[in-house]
């Protein structure tokens, strides 16, 4: 199920948190590529977990799975306002996905402008076919 790296990572993640220390991320020290269809793009899970340990020093409490998500790809996690239901993040995404033909439109839209390609690498999921 992981490389042997990942699973000793695992093993000694699992034992450390037993006795107090925090866990960290399996595939961390590993390039990860976006996906099979573009090895060059990478997710920086190093970004992510800097973001991390800085908003959990300003908080000062354990994170919920959902803030990680969040606060992990905050711009600037050391000056940006994290106050709940109040603030508006700034966020650097590591894939947009987009939906249908609104994202086909703004996806030819950069084609017919010249753009060789976007900033964030992109998706496109439908739901139903057009034909």
């Amino acid at each position: 199920m992981f490389s042997h790296s990942a699973a000793r990572v695992l093993k000694s993640s699992s034992a450390l948190g037993a006795f107090g220390a925090r866990r960290t991320m399996a595939t961390a020290p590993q390039k990860v590529p976006m996906s099979r269809h573009e090895p060059n793009k990478y997710i920086n899970y190093q970004r992510i977990e800097d973001n991390l340990e800085v908003v959990r020093k300003r908080l000062s409490r354990p994170l919920t799975l959902s803030e990680k998500i969040l606060y992990g790809h905050l711009d600037n996690a050391a000056e940006q306002d994290i106050q709940r239901g109040v603030s508006y993040l700034q966020l650097r995404p590591d894939r947009v996905v987009c939906q249908d033909a609104t994202a086909q439109m703004a996806l030819l839209q950069f084609m017919s402008a010249g753009i060789p390609e976007v900033a964030v690498p992109s998706s496109v999921h439908c739901d139903h076919l057009i034909l």
